[in-house]
């Protein structure tokens, strides 16, 4: 089971993928994520921490990037990994972004169990952020 949410978004694809890229702004429009450390940037294979607002700091790793238009981060857990997809769409008119959370391992059931409604409860507001700040953005550029 994957938890997904939508927003629409009135910014060019691009200034939303910069958002994502401009990793020490994720706190601004963020408001779960507390602060994140990934050294070597937006790049696959990256790999640093998250401090959520709830919780402990959690090791992260890029798993996948589309340049302009997606990404996957990795956290570990004991025997379950949580993969946060983050997908931009447009239409030319308007932005599409797709936040979604997927649990894998022996103990995903535990654990979507655990944080799952959480992250399904929060995402909404990050993703609402994400659009604030991708519609300031595409104002001020």
């Amino acid at each position: 089971m994957t938890i997904t949410h939508s927003i629409a978004v009135s910014a060019p694809r691009a200034t939303v993928f910069a958002l994502y890229e401009d990793v020490a702004s994720w706190p601004a429009w963020d408001q779960e994520t507390k602060d994140v450390f990934l050294p070597e940037g937006l790049r696959q294979g990256s790999a640093g921490w998250l401090k959520p607002r709830k919780g402990p700091k959690a090791r992260v790793r890029v798993a996948e990037v589309v340049p302009g238009r997606s990404f996957t981060m990795e956290g570990q857990l004991p025997l379950c990994r949580m993969h946060f997809g983050h997908e931009l769409e447009d239409d030319g008119a308007q932005t599409t972004a797709t936040h979604s959370v997927r649990f894998s391992g022996p103990l995903s059931f535990l654990f979507r169990r655990l944080v799952g409604r959480e992250i399904n409860a929060t995402l909404p507001a990050t993703l609402l952020g994400l659009k604030r700040a991708g519609e300031a953005g595409a104002k001020s550029g």
